[in-house]
């Protein structure tokens, strides 16, 4: 899949903006749920999942609240394009923990950090694609 632009409204953008304030100093994280159309992706809602990990460099889903989300988006008509989290103390680039599970996981990757937001998916190494608010 060649992706190159992600989609979202603005009321979601800074939504996500707001739950890494509320979160600080852990990372905060959420799924995106909406469409691919061809090369780009419509995010919808922005939904947070709780992050049982609860530390300032890592996230994992709570599992329960992951599986509603997804069930939720497929009764909805639409899907899990990709997932959010935040870097409360560092810029909206990919960890190496990130470019690991980025690998396994092809969907869109939005990263929030001290520097604004930036969006990434994997094609056989990390991309960076455009995000277009509205």
């Amino acid at each position: 899949m060649d992706i190159c632009e992600l989609r979202i409204p603005r009321a979601e953008y800074d939504m996500i903006q707001s739950y890494m304030e509320e979160n600080k100093p852990y990372e905060a994280c959420g799924v995106l749920i909406g469409t691919i159309d061809g090369v780009i992706v419509e995010v919808e809602k922005a939904l947070p999942i709780k992050n049982v990990k609860r530390t300032n460099k890592s996230f994992e889903f709570d599992p329960t609240e992951h599986f509603t989300a997804w069930n939720e988006a497929e009764k909805n008509g639409k899907g899990i394009v990709g997932i959010y989290h935040t870097h409360p103390a560092s810029f909206a680039v990919p960890s190496l923990w990130d470019i690991e599970t980025m690998e396994n996981d092809l969907s869109v990757w939005l990263i929030a950090g001290t520097d604004g937001m930036r969006a990434y998916t994997w094609e056989k190494g990390v991309k960076s694609i455009q995000i277009r608010k509205y």
